[in-house]
């Protein structure tokens, strides 16, 4: 070890053997008495975050005047995105007051005590305030300064994220440099959206994610396989989709709609007809609604899920393909697409992109296509229940 220190130099080691024995032949032993603790006050701006609990009484804070007039009227300020993130901001400042690290539990104690409070805002399904319990945690903010990524540094990946946008500010951006970009600023990303960046921020700091493509792509550095994931949702799902729309029949009033579409149609149409029915039509095999997953007219989403907003008040315009649609994630519009295929496919991927959780009322959905239409198995993903598996086996 003394020869690694002072490499090609002799002298020096000899110098530092003598003083390290000489430290050695003067050691004292000194032995300190135990006392009782005295907290100080610090003042360090370095030091380690406050880590108290929330009190047992949580207290929703008073909002700003004209905000909490609003609130006092019982407008339904959960339904407007500005208004609702104002609120989650409010609670979680109110949260970092006693810790930089709420527990899961925590964040449910809060979410419970503004429902008791205004209950007007409550969510229009589900236990009332699972939409503000995820809306909280979305909200979690870098409490650390950004760890460094091993081969990249804070100054080379902003030099990558400059020429992504220089890129994105062209007419044409060019494929190959913006994938490249990607991929270099890949782990640092993943750094950065698991620690809490909001998702309109990540999206102005990589453009590239407002687009399908853009999430295609993340999700296949995610999980690498031999096929895009792309590729494998629409193989996966043109395997199950003609017991899809077996077990669909009769089950929700859509399926009527898509009938009514598919005998409207010209031949060429029907394969891109039976695609998008299959997907609409596939939670309610599962009993859960389509609803949750993808919304009609031009009203913002009550919920911070990814989902796929129809411009068109009009199901069986969904069906044919016709319209664009907007997907959205915690009231951000994120990407236009012109057919619903690839919006659905595009919300998907975000759950993955973002690293949200599943909501409950679209749980089963959700794993169905992750475990086995794309075969993604994560860290930590348990084991399916029986009773999902029964419903699995009958579509595959």
């Amino acid at each position: 070890m003394v020869g690694l220190l002072f490499d090609g130099s002799f002298k020096k080691q000899l110098k530092f053997n003598q003083f390290v024995h000489q430290y050695k032949a003067g050691e004292t032993i000194v032995t300190l008495q135990p006392i009782d603790p005295q907290p100080q006050p610090s003042d360090e701006p370095s030091g380690e975050p406050a880590c108290r609990r929330l009190p047992i009484v949580i207290v929703i804070p008073t909002f700003p005047r004209d905000f909490q007039m609003r609130l006092d009227a019982k407008e339904p300020c959960h339904n407007m995105p500005n208004l609702r993130n104002k609120i989650i901001r409010v609670l979680y400042e109110m949260m970092a007051e006693y810790t930089m690290y709420p527990t899961n539990a925590e964040y449910v104690q809060v979410a419970k005590a503004l429902i008791v409070k205004y209950p007007f805002l409550k969510d229009m399904e589900g236990n009332g305030y699972h939409t503000w319990h995820m809306s909280l945690n979305l909200c979690r903010k870098q409490a650390n300064p950004t760890f460094e990524i091993v081969g990249e540094y804070s100054t080379s990946v902003d030099v990558h994220v400059n020429v992504l946008q220089s890129e994105y500010r062209k007419t044409h951006p060019d494929v190959s440099i913006v994938r490249d970009r990607m991929a270099r600023t890949f782990s640092w990303r993943r750094s950065e959206i698991s620690e809490g960046m909001p998702v309109e921020d990540v999206l102005n700091k990589y453009p590239h994610l407002r687009t399908p493509t853009g999430f295609f792509e993340e999700v296949n550095r995610l999980h690498p396989s031999t096929s895009s994931f792309c590729h494998r949702f629409r193989e996966g799902f043109a395997s199950v989709m003609p017991n899809v729309l077996e077990l669909a029949e009769g089950k929700t009033p859509l399926s009527k709609q898509y009938i009514d579409a598919r005998q409207d149609a010209l031949d060429e149409d029907l394969p891109g007809i039976d695609l998008r029915a299959g997907l609409i039509l596939l939670p309610s095999i599962f009993k859960e609604k389509i609803e949750n997953y993808i919304t009609m007219g031009e009203g913002d989403p009550a919920t911070p899920y990814p989902t796929i907003q129809l411009l068109d008040n009009d199901w069986k315009m969904a069906f044919t393909g016709r319209g664009f649609s907007v997907v959205k994630v915690d009231g951000v519009s994120v990407c236009r697409c012109t057919a619903l295929d690839e919006a659905f496919i595009t919300a998907f991927s975000m759950y993955f992109a973002f690293n949200i959780a599943y909501p409950p009322h679209l749980k089963n959905t959700l794993t169905f296509l992750q475990r086995r239409i794309v075969g993604i198995v994560e860290e930590g993903d348990k084991t399916l229940p029986v009773t999902l598996l029964r419903v699995i086996n009958l579509l595959c």
